[in-house]
């Protein structure tokens, strides 16, 4: 038991109610995540949703492969949960295509095809389509040619949308009602909102983490 870990739920639970600004200082050994998740998940089982923001892909990680599993096991709840990545984060089937084709032209080292022909195999395997799922980093000049991307985006009338990473990603969190994202993707989703569009889907409650 962690009289600090149960106050600072308390007072998250209190805020969300209220609606209220909270701002939470806590040291280690707290349990800061377990204090803002658990009134998280009141609020989606509510039927609300709630975006968690952190700093670092580790506790992002942590928060979906360890810490909200934890607390579905120990709370026999079933509720769905996503972390919502950048697009550029993840592969385009047509720019890989495309890339391909045109790979001698692309890239006069063999290196770089090497790269490019990993992905290729890479493509075919993975659920994913994300750099984490890829393993090795690839380099810029060719993960550059071949990620998802706005301006190149077809929408529906790509003959790949159906199997596009970054669209069923998209359908994934629009399905979910807890999503984990980092600080730059909320604020690119808060700058678009300003004209009218959006990367996230609409939230109603924001936790920001390692603020």
């Amino acid at each position: 038991h962690r009289p600090e870990q149960e106050a600072m739920a308390a007072a998250v639970a209190e805020a969300f109610a209220a609606p209220h600004h909270l701002a939470v200082e806590a040291g280690t050994g707290v349990g800061k995540t377990f204090a803002y998740l658990l009134p998280a998940i009141d609020l989606v089982l509510q039927g609300r949703r709630v975006v968690v923001s952190t700093h670092t892909i580790a506790l992002q990680e942590q928060l979906i492969h360890k810490d909200i599993p934890a607390l579905q096991t120990a709370l026999g709840l079933d509720f769905k949960a996503e972390l919502v990545k950048g697009r550029q984060n993840y592969l385009g089937l047509r720019r890989l295509k495309a890339a391909s084709q045109r790979q001698q032209a692309l890239f006069a080292d063999s290196k770089p095809l090497q790269v490019l022909h990993r992905i290729e195999d890479w493509a075919y395997t993975t659920d994913d389509g994300s750099l984490s799922d890829l393993g090795e980093t690839p380099s810029p000049e060719v993960w550059e040619k071949v990620r998802s991307e706005h301006q190149n985006c077809l929408g529906r009338r790509c003959p790949t949308y159906d199997l596009c990473f970054y669209q069923r990603a998209r359908r994934r969190a629009a399905e979910a009602g807890l999503l984990v994202v980092n600080h730059a993707l909320l604020i690119s989703d808060l700058l678009l909102r300003r004209d009218g569009a959006s990367v996230l889907p609409d939230y109603d409650y924001v936790v920001v983490d390692e603020a």
